[in-house]
């Protein structure tokens, strides 16, 4: 009996530790795996911290324009040099226009300069002048349009795509047919108005626009070609002139007729107090 009892207390015992055991063994546990999942959060984090600094950046579009006006030494010369810097700064020459007056010789000239060398260049081409008007520099920034369209077109492109898809797999009636090559064709337009658009303006923000007017100072010299009436057309100029002068003193007599009614009263009232005056004294 004594040594069963001792039994049954030792079973307790074993039981016991075996308990408390496995509670240790399950609590290091969990601390050892606290970590790892830590480590596993704080990475997520990380990326996800880098992925939102991430930016996308756009390409500024600008719109540059120039206008300078100076008066210049020789005209033709100056013309010459300006059109041989335009040659080395990779531009062309989209217009010119030139004439005379009695006092200059004028030269208009309207260029195509690569954006990126307009400040160089219009640096160059002023050391041409002897006096200068004035120089402005417009900036349009159309870079808010030029992405807007760029997404918008390819946009309508995947829309082109879809109906186009549509009309090779599930168009089966005429009518079907129809409509979605209607749709092709209004997208197809739309297309490619944005198209030339965006060729615009890429055309424009690749190549500033410089306007150029300048001139030379020459004596004053009477123009050779000024019409001079004949003498029969003088007369008749004369004849004309005269009867408009007639017009003029006539209207302006009705005008004063007042004026010139209280004049002859006063003249005939006084001619009658000088006459009545004179008959007395004799």
């Amino acid at each position: 009996m004594k040594n069963i009892c001792l039994l049954f207390v030792l079973l307790i015992i074993g039981a016991c530790k075996s308990d408390h055991s496995n509670r240790n063994e399950l609590k290091n546990s969990r601390i050892a795996a606290q970590p790892k999942s830590n480590i596993k959060h704080d990475n997520f984090r990380a990326d996800f911290a880098s992925n939102a600094q991430v930016t996308v950046e756009i390409e500024r579009k600008t719109i540059k324009t120039a206008n300078i006006r100076f008066q210049v030494k020789d005209l033709i010369e100056s013309t010459q040099r300006i059109e041989a810097i335009v040659e080395q700064y990779d531009g062309f020459v989209s217009g010119m226009s030139q004439n005379n007056s009695n006092y200059s010789i004028n030269n208009e000239m309207t260029l195509r300069i690569p954006a990126e060398s307009l400040d160089k260049f219009l640096n160059e081409i002023e050391k041409e002048a002897i006096y200068t008007h004035y120089k402005r520099i417009d900036v349009q920034d159309v870079t808010e349009e030029f992405v807007d369209k760029t997404s918008r077109l390819n946009t309508k492109k995947e829309v082109r795509d879809r109906y186009i898809a549509i009309l090779r797999d599930k168009a089966k009636t005429v009518k079907d047919v129809l409509d979605a090559e209607e749709k092709i064709r209004v997208i197809q337009e739309e297309i490619e108005a944005i198209e030339g658009r965006l060729k615009y303006l890429n055309n424009q923000t690749t190549l500033s626009t410089v306007t150029i007017d300048m001139y030379e100072q020459i004596e004053y010299t009477k123009s050779p070609n000024t019409y001079e009436k004949s003498f029969f057309a003088k007369i008749t100029d004369g004849f004309v002139n005269g009867w408009k002068l007639i017009q003029v003193i006539a209207v302006g007599l009705v005008n004063i007729w007042p004026i010139l009614l209280i004049a002859l009263a006063v003249f005939l009232g006084r001619k009658r107090i000088f006459g009545t005056l004179r008959r007395k004294e004799e």
